[in-house]
């Protein structure tokens, strides 16, 4: 065959010294290619072995607002116990009076007028009205809380008398109801027969707002726990009307002075088609320092009625002042110390 082509010897030299380069000094040894084992999946495979970071929502533009996908798990919404909202309590009434709006006006509601005579002898607080020397004023009877409810005046409709001295506020009150039911306490004496005193203390600073401030009250007087009593032909016809239970009066505005009044005195007794309350308001629960004659006060009366024994709901209110709401002083009217 010959001698070997010097050509065909560079050749072989080439190949054995690729070959062999792996191994020389400063050559790693390349990392072995193992096929996969029958117990990994496709996906397996082939799955990333770094968790890639959780775009959030709100990283994108226009979602500024949804939550990041680290709050994807919703936190337990608190369970919302569902009360009873009252008539007379609804409407979220304030407190305050925006600096920039002048509600100032006149110093005397324009509606009906109650007034409450000078008293040099404090009557006795007993229930029985006799003894007054003011004249009764026959005002308690517009419906403006549940007409369907409201059968007449025997249902439920009522008279005043008020008096007044250094100290406190008399009020008497004579109310038709042909049937007693009582059943609250504190502040849900609403629900049943009771009545509610609204007073404004200082008219012209407020006289066009339609909201309650700090300066307006809103007091409920209760007649005192009792069962059911029926009235007829000026007869008591079961059980009496009040029971161990006694009177009480709880002040739901202001409500940073909310709560049971102890300083009200107050004596009940059924009578006639109905029942007597009898009380004396000190002036210090309606922020008032120094009475004095001819002084003009918001004002407002209401007789609440509730004819369904074993419930607690309010089922109608009249009051001396057409078109009264409770959370409107405009709608009240004046109260006169004679």
């Amino acid at each position: 065959m010959g001698k070997i082509k010097f050509s065909h010897f560079v050749v072989i030299i080439i190949i054995i010294f690729g070959l062999t380069a792996c191994t020389l000094p400063g050559f790693s040894t390349p990392t072995p290619f193992s096929f996969p084992t029958p117990d990994k999946t496709m996906t397996a495979l082939f799955e990333p072995t770094q968790v890639a970071p959780a775009t959030s929502a709100a990283t994108l533009p226009g979602n500024e607002d949804q939550k990041t996908a680290t709050e994807a798990v919703p936190s337990e919404t608190p369970k919302v116990e569902e009360t009873e909202v009252p008539p007379t309590e609804t409407g979220e009434p304030t407190e305050t009076i925006d600096p920039t709006v002048s509600y100032v006006g006149p110093s005397i509601r324009s509606g009906p007028s109650i007034r409450a005579y000078y008293m040099n002898t404090k009557p006795t607080i007993d229930g029985d009205l006799s003894e007054w020397a003011p004249p009764i004023q026959k005002v308690i009877n517009h419906v403006v809380y549940g007409a369907a409810n409201h059968s007449g005046d025997l249902d439920s409709s009522g008279t005043v008398v008020v008096g007044w001295n250094e100290d406190y506020l008399f009020l008497g009150f004579r109310v038709k109801d042909d049937k007693y039911v009582q059943e609250g306490a504190k502040e849900k004496i609403y629900l049943g027969d009771s009545i509610e005193i609204s007073f404004d203390r200082y008219v012209s600073y407020d006289y066009y707002l339609q909201a309650m401030t700090s300066d307006d009250y809103q007091i409920g007087i209760s007649p005192g726990k009792g069962g059911i009593c029926y009235f007829n032909a000026g007869k008591v016809a079961s059980m009496p009307l009040i029971t161990t239970d006694p009177p009480e009066a709880y002040k739901w505005f202001p409500k940073t002075e909310a709560g049971v009044v102890s300083g009200i005195k107050i004596a009940a007794k059924k009578g006639g088609e109905g029942y007597q309350v009898e009380m004396k308001i000190p002036w210090s629960v309606l922020g008032v320092t120094n009475p004095s004659t001819g002084d003009h006060y918001g004002f407002a009366i209401s007789i609440n009625d509730n004819d369904n024994a074993g419930t607690l709901k309010q089922q109608t209110v009249v009051s001396n002042v057409p078109g009264r709401y409770f959370a409107d002083p405009t709608t009240w009217g004046d109260l006169y110390l004679k």
